[in-house]
């Protein structure tokens, strides 16, 4: 999991660092479209992933202390937290592309939505990561669980250079 979660922050880094360079480069377009979302809805999403991150964690903490039952109900809880992510996040953009921002429309929705896209893919692939543990949780090894939270964490940190690039002031 260590070599897929590099691997991973590896890609998700060089497409920050393309977003940030496109934000220096085209700084008006950034802020003409950056209008249309809303950071407090970013502020939300970003609550959401903090706190299922906590959840997380709190089940490999769980896990640790053969408190199998009390896991189980805090990696219910982090499927809970990312599940309310991804609808929100999918309805935020069905919202977004009815409105006319949808690829093809300009650089800034481009880039919004294949980032943000990219990110999505691995929050619905950290879910399934999740449903899996849950049910072999009582079998598990402490350091399965603690590869996919890992995994998971992997979302929480990726969505923390999503949330300023996009939703942050000038």
């Amino acid at each position: 999991m260590w070599l897929i979660v590099g691997l991973e922050l590896l890609t998700f880094s060089l497409v920050f660092v393309m977003l940030a360079a496109f934000r220096h480069g085209a700084p008006a377009l950034f802020h003409a479209q950056r209008a249309a979302l809303s950071p407090a809805f970013g502020l939300a999403l970003t609550v959401l992933l903090v706190t299922s991150g906590l959840f997380a964690a709190l089940a490999v903490e769980a896990v640790r202390a053969r408190r199998v039952a009390r896991a189980r109900g805090f990696l219910v809880a982090t499927l809970v937290a990312g599940g309310l992510f991804v609808v929100l996040k999918l309805h935020d953009a069905v919202a977004l592309i009815r409105g006319g921002h949808h690829l093809g429309v300009d650089d800034f929705w481009d880039a919004y939505l294949l980032a943000t896209g990219f990110h999505f893919v691995h929050v619905v692939v950290g879910l399934g990561l999740l449903a899996w543990v849950v049910r072999v949780v009582a079998r598990a090894p402490v350091e399965t669980v603690a590869a996919v939270a890992l995994f998971w964490h992997l979302c929480d940190v990726a969505w923390f250079f999503l949330f300023p690039l996009f939703f942050a002031g000038a």
